[in-house]
């Protein structure tokens, strides 16, 4: 199921125009955190651009930003 959620691109931590690509920086990210923490794969519906972004120190929502669709959620909490 695909949701909606805003962000700001300037907290990206990659970008792809190839999904695949960037759920592969994800899951070797993901793999590499020693940290907590929640890694999202989102994508803008404008261009087709695929986003990484951690949202572990997101605060509460906010209409500020940029809408993305989104894929892929990675939780690095053990």
């Amino acid at each position: 199921m695909e949701e909606t959620i805003f962000f700001n691109l300037g907290n990206a931590i990659a970008a792809s125009k190839d999904e695949k690509e960037l759920m592969r920086m994800a899951q070797i990210e993901h793999d590499n955190r020693k940290l907590k923490g929640h890694l999202i794969v989102v994508e803008d519906p404008e261009n087709g651009e695929h986003l990484l972004f951690d949202i572990s120190d997101v605060k509460e929502g906010s209409e500020d930003g940029t809408a993305y669709i989104v894929k892929k959620s990675f939780d690095t909490e053990k």
